[in-house]
């Protein structure tokens, strides 16, 4: 799967960078920042590389975060189990067709 450095949703444009200390000062590989319109995704820290399906995973996971706020569903933004389920199906999907 190919990992864009951005993509468009309702004609906003989301940014897809990388961090290299965002495990270390937020405690995830990976963020939604719904105010900068950005996904943040770290491939790796000193301890514990990750995959690239790990980190296609997480860009997933984000951008799941991502649509449920731009359709108006904050509340289910937030419900982590909720987007850990629908995004694995979404990724598992991809992979699929892809």
């Amino acid at each position: 799967m190919y990992i864009p450095r951005e993509f468009k949703l309702f004609n906003q444009t989301i940014k897809v960078v990388y961090s290299r200390t965002l495990m270390d000062k937020e405690g995830f590989f990976a963020k939604w920042d719904y105010n900068k319109n950005k996904v943040i995704l770290q491939q790796s820290t000193r301890k514990r590389p990750l995959t690239k399906e790990q980190i296609e995973g997480n860009l997933i996971h984000e951008a799941t975060h991502a649509f449920l706020n731009m359709i108006g569903h904050d509340e289910l933004s937030q419900d982590e189990v909720f987007v850990s389920s629908l995004s694995g199906l979404i990724h598992q999907f991809i992979m699929q067709v892809h």
